[in-house]
């Protein structure tokens, strides 16, 4: 079975020392995607039909704005406008008025940065998947991780079966190093709540005192720069 990505982003950021190495990775394909809408995306008329079409969440559209290319954005955003305006029409009765309500609740839940990043990641948790099955020491690898942020993990999960024969193995190591991390660190969120006893007042920290933040990420995911 052929990969689905280059293999070469997954073994440095599972290497890295973090609470969910696919995080990681999501960042950085969402940064690629953000600079390819700031950039020569803008110019693509098929790009620009898409924009029209499904346009920006607000947490996309606030990430284009926090760059310095403004003009590009502010040309896709009105264009996404038309669109949207072709919806807002004057309303006739009640019955009208819900059926505009729906069309604008859909229109307001579309991204296609969203669509592009959501793409993006199955191919890696499928990569994931196989590179257990077909690397010897990518076993080693996973098995070094701190485990994932809860929807990363559910998405591994979801696409096991592209570990094909070892499957089984598969879901059992991951399962396990999930387990014994998330274990871990709420051990060290416990950790954080003893000290604020006063009998512990002298007692040092250690890594509970970056525990609760690190639950954060275990929990949601880590938030975007």
């Amino acid at each position: 079975m052929a990969y689905h990505i280059d293999t070469g982003l997954i073994k440095d950021k599972f290497k890295v020392d973090c609470e969910c190495p696919l995080c990681e990775i999501k960042q950085i394909v969402e940064e690629q995607f953000l600079y390819e809408f700031l950039n020569d995306a803008v110019m693509e008329e098929n790009t620009r039909l898409k924009v029209n079409a499904l346009g920006f969440c607000e947490k996309h559209f606030n990430m284009l704005y926090s760059r310095q290319n403004k003009l590009s954005v502010a040309l896709q955003i009105s264009t996404r406008v038309d669109t949207i305006l072709k919806t807002v029409q004057e309303v006739k009765n009640v019955k009208h008025a819900v059926k505009q309500a729906e069309a604008l609740d859909k229109m307001s839940k579309t991204c296609i940065i969203c669509d592009l990043v959501q793409d993006s990641m199955v191919k890696y948790y499928k990569t994931v998947a196989q590179m257990f099955s077909k690397e010897e020491n990518f076993f080693k690898t996973l098995i070094g991780t701190k485990g994932f942020c809860l929807n990363h993990y559910a998405e591994l999960l979801r696409f096991s079966s592209y570990a094909g024969g070892m499957a089984k193995e598969y879901v059992e190591v991951l399962s396990g190093v999930q387990k014994r991390n998330m274990t871990r660190l709420q051990e060290e969120l416990k950790g954080f709540c003893l000290k604020h006893d006063y009998r512990n007042a002298l007692s040092p920290l250690g890594k509970s005192e970056t525990a609760l933040p690190r639950m954060s990420v275990k929990l949601y995911g880590k938030e975007e720069k």
